[in-house]
């Protein structure tokens, strides 16, 4: 999980939260939040927490009797959420793989992970790691992006950007939205050993305060810049401006709104 689409370094988390994080992942951390549900003295497992945006929206819910153990791959996302969502004595932080959990059988109530699935290298094995650590009866909620053509500012800002580099187009956008088929989720869920497994559409609104705002986000706030970068551009400005030129005549410049396409799965553990 080392490769350039999952180094979310330097001023990328900065970036991802304060330009992404409203415009992207709120809308639907708030969505995750209401088809949780959280007994007293429940234990919660998240996954791929990055900046916080799901913890502290599951932690405003949470029961005073509950604990959340929050885990990312990546120390400067978990850096950042920690300074972000602060002291909380039901909370705490830890560097994990997904795929290779460093937790005992049956720790946890729930597992959690919004938009993070995508960048295991390994997806069964991560949902068999999932089931493992799950107590009996308790379950596995995840999202994951919808197709591009589901969430049209991605093909667009896509597009945009493999026009600077005709002859090696970057492909991050491939990762965070190539994990959406319902029949792979399916059969990945149950071949986990997973029952009750459901999948359902989530369409949304995406509310960026500018234009150039979600292009800073969509450029520079995720690892797409690192293979920017690994292509010979230092200053990405005439990128981010071409990007943010498209989005606002398509969306509208001030706010810019645009239509969010993610599917929810969630299964229990025998």
């Amino acid at each position: 999980m080392a490769g350039s689409d999952t180094k979310f370094v330097g001023s990328i988390p900065e970036k991802y939260d304060a330009y992404l994080g409203p415009f992207l992942f709120e809308p639907y951390a708030a969505d995750f939040v209401r088809r949780l549900t959280l007994p007293e003295n429940v234990s919660v497992l998240e996954l791929a927490c990055g900046t916080g945006i799901l913890t502290r929206r599951i932690a405003e819910v949470l029961p005073k009797s509950g604990r959340l153990m929050a885990t990312d791959l990546n120390q400067p996302m978990l850096d950042h959420a920690q300074r972000k969502v602060g002291q909380d004595s039901r909370l705490e932080w830890r560097v994990a793989d997904a795929t290779k959990l460093p937790f005992p059988d049956e720790s946890f109530d729930r597992v959690v992970c919004q938009f993070g699935v995508m960048f295991f290298p390994d997806k069964p094995a991560a949902l068999r790691e999932a089931r493992r650590v799950l107590k009996r009866g308790g379950e596995l909620s995840f999202n994951v992006w919808d197709s591009t053509q589901r969430n049209p500012y991605v093909e667009m800002a896509d597009g945009t950007v493999a026009g600077f580099f005709p002859a090696n187009p970057p492909t991050f956008f491939q990762v965070p939205f190539g994990y959406h088929d319902r029949d792979t989720l399916r059969s990945n869920m149950q071949q986990a050993e997973f029952a009750n497994v459901r999948l359902s559409e989530v369409a949304l609104v995406g509310k960026s305060p500018t234009a150039m705002e979600a292009a800073v986000g969509l450029v520079e706030g995720c690892p797409l810049i690192v293979a920017i970068q690994e292509r010979g551009v230092d200053d990405p400005r005439p990128i981010v401006e071409a990007v943010a030129k498209k989005l606002a005549a398509a969306y509208g410049d001030s706010p810019m709104c645009c239509q969010l396409g993610a599917v929810w799965i969630a299964g229990t553990k025998p």
